[in-house]
């Protein structure tokens, strides 16, 4: 199961899919440059909430004596699997708005309606 993300965890994710690799350290000074200041004690405990999540992978770096993080998926496939559980969601409690909703706000043209059932096939099978 897809778990959510909080505002403090995406900018931590976003450092990281930029450094592509960090310490706590780096992520610390990346976000203060940012001008999201935190304590490192902060940063430490969303990193791992992010590695128990699954969304970060840390290795111990024997040279500089520190947990070097790195993310699991890329920005792409996170927001997927994100919106995918989200949208199934939607569609377990509200099945009916759901699908009105997207009948009629999201769908403008006999174009979009077809991608939207096409997309709602390949969301079946999988």
């Amino acid at each position: 199961m897809v778990k959510t993300i909080g505002p403090l965890e995406r900018k931590i994710l976003e450092i990281l899919w930029t450094k592509q690799e960090a310490s706590a350290r780096d992520i610390s000074y990346a976000l203060e440059q940012n001008g999201n200041r935190r304590a490192y004690s902060t940063v430490r405990t969303i990193i791992n909430r992010l590695v128990k999540k699954k969304y970060v992978s840390q290795r111990y770096d024997d040279k500089t004596r520190n947990y070097l993080y790195t993310t699991v998926l890329t920005k792409q496939e996170l927001e997927k699997k994100i919106v995918h559980r989200m949208f199934g969601e939607m569609l377990q409690r509200f099945e009916q708005s759901t699908i009105s909703y997207l009948a009629e706000e999201l769908s403008e043209t006999e174009e979009d309606v077809e991608k939207i059932k096409k997309k709602l096939e390949e969301m079946k099978t999988e």
